[in-house]
């Protein structure tokens, strides 16, 4: 039998998940939280947006996902991506994200794929359920 492919998680898709949006809770618990992924960045993005009352439910929330840090081959990509598409100004924690994507064999779940259709090599998910982005943005 194959193994399941990691899913890397963008932020937004653990803020929905954080907000208890029915869709995505039903989508990530199908999945399963041994396949689930998040880059440390969507982790220090949550801690900078909790509220003081959010704090365990933030902290129970990241427990759920396996976090990956920042190594070697992830800011060789970050500087190779943003040395490539300066002229775009890619935002640091997307490029992030993306050098995550592309160091490990994982599928990025997003609903940002604009902020990531330019780098070369990522491989997306597509989520089973309908989302209210919309599938224009996934």
């Amino acid at each position: 039998m194959a193994k399941a492919k990691l899913i890397l998680c963008d932020s937004n898709v653990l803020f929905d998940y954080f907000r208890g949006v029915p869709v995505m809770v039903q989508e990530l618990e199908e999945l399963g939280f041994d396949r689930l992924c998040i880059s440390v960045i969507s982790e220090a993005e949550m801690y900078v947006g909790m509220k003081r009352s959010e704090r365990r439910k933030t902290t129970e929330t990241i427990n759920k996902f396996n976090v990956i840090g920042l190594d070697t081959e992830i800011s060789r990509h970050l500087l190779n991506l943003t040395w490539e598409h300066y002229a775009k100004r890619p935002g640091i924690a997307d490029m992030i994200i993306a050098g995550t994507a592309l160091s490990y064999p994982v599928e990025l779940f997003t609903f940002n794929k604009k902020d990531f259709d330019f780098v070369e090599g990522i491989k997306f998910y597509r989520p089973k359920y309908q989302h209210a982005y919309g599938p224009e943005q996934i």
